[in-house]
């Protein structure tokens, strides 16, 4: 309990408070402070320091993040303090949660190394810098190679996306990179993973959050086979591959990868042979008539895809 004290004591003393803070938040801060001061000399109990000024701290915490990104930077060692929503439950690598709204801001990601682990935080807000309940969202995993997608819906901003860089700082992670989308209320982003991993994936309320928690992967990963890519040729970032999505709607394990050279292509999903490849070819080509828009790629299980252009 003492040096839970200390910590919280320590935590609470060495809070910076922004200029652009709003001044009730200045004044909670503050009146924290003069009590502390005040109860100089007078032995408190933990739960009583807990109760008073580690409330203000939370409160702090709670504007504070919501309202200035540098704020929370500042924080990045803090637990999530938010109330718990759920565990997300995986169904073929994929699974979602949160509530539909409309305007939200993707602000900021945080990323926390573990002991064991690394933490992803993605931290939502509004036009009013409050958010309690995390906006639409779902997170994909998919292999060949190994990438995490992430898409959240109902968002008008992305803030955060100065954050993505920092995501390469987790010892799991090669690439990470925004994902365009022709849906003005939806943003998207990649991880690409240098090696299989265990997940685990939390929303909170109070503030909005979803934690992404990233593990060694334990056991046979399939290395060294091939696969083969059903693909479009290689394209700077732009509309055609969010008009390439549109046009193959409704197939399953449709999604955008950035290739060796920092280009971006669509992949129509990916086959053991290459005779299933053709074959799911040919019924593209019958049903959606855009055949000519994909061809085959061999590939091992963990390469990024070939930067393969028009001309090639």
């Amino acid at each position: 309990m003492d040096n839970q004290h200390e910590r919280l004591q320590n935590a609470y003393n060495d809070i910076e408070i922004p200029e652009e803070l709003s001044q009730a938040s200045r004044k909670g801060i503050e009146r924290g402070r003069r009590y502390k001061q005040q109860k100089r000399g007078i032995k408190m109990s933990g739960l009583k320091w807990t109760g008073s000024v580690a409330a203000a701290v939370i409160i702090s915490f709670t504007v504070g993040v919501n309202t200035v990104p540098a704020f929370a930077d500042s924080m990045n060692q803090v637990p999530v303090l938010g109330k718990l929503v759920s565990v997300l439950k995986f169904t073929d690598g994929s699974a979602g949660g949160g509530t539909i709204q409309d305007g939200v801001d993707v602000n900021f990601i945080s990323l926390k190394h573990q002991k064991n682990s690394d933490q992803m935080i993605l931290n939502f807000a509004n036009s009013d810098n409050t958010q309690d309940l995390a906006s639409s969202y779902n997170v994909k995993f998919t292999d060949n190679p190994y990438t995490m997608t992430v898409t959240v819906s109902g968002a008008r901003n992305f803030s955060a996306v100065k954050d993505i860089e920092t995501l390469k700082e987790s010892k799991y992670v090669q690439d990470a990179y925004p994902l365009i989308t022709l849906d003005d209320s939806m943003i998207r982003f990649n991880v690409t993973f240098k090696e299989p991993v265990a997940y685990e994936v939390k929303e909170y309320k109070e503030p909005a959050q979803v934690a992404i928690t990233l593990k060694d992967k334990k056991g046979d990963v399939g290395e060294g086979t091939s696969i083969y890519s059903l693909r479009t040729v290689s394209e700077p970032s732009g509309e055609s591959q969010g008009m390439a999505e549109e046009m193959l709607f409704g197939l399953e394990n449709v999604r955008v990868l950035k290739d060796q050279k920092g280009l971006f292509l669509v992949e129509a999903g990916y086959f053991n042979t290459e005779a299933e490849a053709l074959d799911q070819l040919k019924k593209i080509q019958a049903e959606y008539g855009v055949g000519d828009l994909l061809f085959v790629e061999k590939r091992s299980s963990q390469e990024i895809p070939q930067s393969i252009s028009q001309a090639e």
